[in-house]
């Protein structure tokens, strides 16, 4: 039998606080009071992989066997229901506040939510954790759950074996576990933060950290009477604490950083067998029944928080965010009473819950499936695209095209035809998936070749250049179009960049060398940018206008738009760059034509009456990137009539 161990709840309160703070954005001189706080989630983790240890380890001990059919009918007893609830009251509130192509994007995140791989479905879809402390995507905070229980899947099933033939090696093949999971999240973190950040191989070492402590939990580590593990557990927490305070770059994370939070949560648990005041503290009772909800306050409170910045009810005002924070505790409260204890309750037969929920969430799901063209009615036209991550579209075995570094897309539609290397940032990236389709249509082959802020230009050490974008990728993008002896290259350079002289002289060396080596080049003019995210502000005036939005923009002279003469100017630099080059197997694309000075003079503008033609300031959306297509295929036409 397990004994309870009111302290763990403890752990569990105080790292669900430092969550919830997180996420409410709670500020303190214009300062984040816990920048940190996300890291209440490696404190949720090494706890996990401590009690699901522990669970196992007795079992095994004390009835000689282990049965898996029961711990994973304990494990959706605990998980499912709750979560279904949530996503279903999310679903709804996501139906009549997140505009059509957010809603989609939701429904996908949803149903990666429920069958667990919503670390994955975040990773490939490009939404990097921390990008901006509170998302406006409101089941972003699954991945976690998704994490563990990718978890409970395969180690109950390695530790059993374990037990079973090598019990006496069983910390060395934690231990190793433990340094192989840990070394390997800090070798790909500095190219690879997202993988390391969302996946189970980088995170595993914080569960198998809980899992050595379970292993040794009955061991005297400390002599009686000694007031070391009262010492180690104030050292402990003040790790925990320093960890929420100091550290606030969630893409450091898991690393060694971590160590110090989920060190510190281990210290808590192998001292907290002796009486000392943190345990004392741990398990007082408020802060004991904070842990206890702490799963169903860890699925409300993200959704609650996500909803109130979609609707602009959040904004920087503490009476609003601790009402959200009471709402939150309320509804987990409510939750956990009503909901996770009944159906923990063996007396709920398992076969009864299991087909109440799959009928619950199939029918739920087939419902909301069939009313999307429902739910774009209640939206303007003009909002249908708002916030679509065009450069994330285009993907290749569930991964997307965009930021690879090596292993490029290939879209090969007739082998025997040339290649056509679409080479840029993610100004171009936006196109690339209107570009593919155009492409295929005509039995031409695609391969793409984009990543943030890195065009065709090999870096210089006085130029740019970091982990996003430098000579490696630049190396691997060159051999790649080298492997063939002619094909069309698309290039365009960002002139929001401060390319350095040397970067430039690079840039036209490659060219030309290009050039003389039978390869044909489009060169894609300045795309015209704007200040402010187009979404955003078309997003503002249609929650804040009292009068119809559509109408609103009919005016020209409400439109979102630059002076076409300022963006001349701003990109004046990269244009003589371009009409300095002249070969016979050179073409131009010129944006300003399209974009600048048709529907108002002087004016280069973000839509029209019924589209958005960019998703932010830079990006095209989709039907500014199928203006920008047609163009580009009037000349593939022509190189390939």
């Amino acid at each position: 039998m397990n004994k309870y161990r009111g302290e763990i709840d403890g752990l569990r309160g105080i790292a669900i606080l430092g969550v919830v703070i997180y996420h409410a954005e709670i500020l303190l001189n214009k300062n984040h009071i816990l920048p940190g706080g996300f890291l209440g989630v490696d404190i949720f983790l090494v706890i996990s992989g401590f009690l699901i240890t522990r669970i196992i380890k007795n079992e095994y001990t004390n009835e000689g066997k282990f049965s898996f059919k029961k711990f994973y009918q304990r494990r959706f007893r605990r998980l499912i229901p709750a979560l279904t609830v949530v996503v279903i009251i999310s679903t709804i509130f996501a139906f009549f506040t997140l505009y059509p192509s957010q809603f989609l994007f939701f429904l996908k995140s949803a149903f990666s939510s429920i069958f667990f791989f919503s670390n994955i479905f975040f990773h490939y879809a490009g939404e990097s954790y921390g990008q901006s402390v509170l998302t406006t995507i409101p089941l972003l905070h699954t991945w976690s759950l998704s994490l563990e229980e990718q978890f409970y899947l395969f180690f109950p099933v390695l530790l059993f074996i374990i037990y079973k033939f090598r019990e006496d090696k069983i910390n060395f093949f934690l231990l190793l576990f433990f340094l192989i999971s840990l070394i390997f999240a800090i070798s790909i973190n500095p190219n690879n933060s997202s993988f390391n950040f969302y996946m189970l191989p980088s995170r595993g070492w914080e569960f198998i950290l809980g899992a050595l402590l379970a292993v040794n939990e009955k061991k005297n580590l400390f002599k009686k009477n000694s007031l070391l593990p009262s010492l180690i557990s104030y050292v402990g927490l003040i790790l925990i604490f320093y960890s929420f305070i100091i550290f606030e770059n969630t893409n450091n994370h898991p690393g060694l950083n971590t160590l110090l939070p989920t060190f510190g949560t281990a210290l808590i648990i192998i001292s907290s067998n002796s009486k000392n005041y943190i345990n004392f503290l741990l398990s007082n009772s408020i802060i004991k029944n904070l842990g206890l909800i702490s799963y169903s306050l860890y699925l409300w409170h993200h959704p609650i928080f996500s909803f109130s910045k979609i609707l602009r009810l959040n904004n920087d005002d503490i009476m609003i965010k601790i009402f959200l924070i009471t709402v939150s505790v309320v509804l987990a409260y409510i939750s956990f009473k009503f909901i996770e204890q009944n159906f923990r309750n063996k007396k709920f037969e398992f076969k009864k819950l299991f087909i109440l929920s799959s009928i619950t969430l199939s029918s739920f799901f087939f419902i909301i499936l069939f009313s999307t063209s429902i739910q774009k009615n209640y939206f303007p036209k003009i909002t249908q695209d708002l916030y679509e991550k065009t450069w994330f579209k285009t993907k290749q075995y569930f991964k997307p095209c965009f930021q690879r570094k090596e292993f490029f897309c290939e879209f090969i539609s007739n082998d025997k035809n040339e290649k056509i290397f679409l080479v840029g940032s993610s100004v171009v990236a936006s196109f690339q998936q209107e570009l593919k389709e155009s492409l295929y249509k005509e039995g031409l082959n695609l391969i793409s070749m984009t990543n943030p802020g890195c065009d065709l230009i090999r870096v210089t050490q006085n130029g740019f250049g970091d982990k996003i974008c430098n000579n490696i990728i630049y190396t691997n993008r060159k051999d790649r179009i080298l492997q063939e002896e002619s094909g069309t290259i698309i290039i365009h350079l960002n002139y929001k960049i401060a390319y350095s002289k040397n970067d430039i002289l690079n840039f036209l060396n490659d060219i030309n060398y290009f050039l003389k080596n039978d390869f044909k080049i489009i060169i894609v003019y300045p795309i015209p940018q704007f200040e402010e995210s187009v979404s955003k502000k078309i997003d503002d005036l249609f929650r804040s206008s009292k009068e119809n939005l559509e109408s609103y923009l009919y005016d020209y002279g409400n439109y979102l738009s630059v002076d076409y003469s300022k963006f001349k100017k701003d990109s004046e630099n990269i244009s003589k760059i371009f009409d300095n080059i002249t070969h016979e197997k050179l073409y131009s694309v010129y944006p300003h034509n399209i974009f600048c000075n048709n529907l108002i003079k002087n004016k280069c503008i973000a839509h029209d009456n019924d589209d958005i033609f960019y998703i932010d300031g830079a990006h095209l959306s989709r039907s500014g990137s199928m203006l920008i297509n047609k163009e580009i295929m009037k000349i593939i036409n022509i190189i390939y009539k």
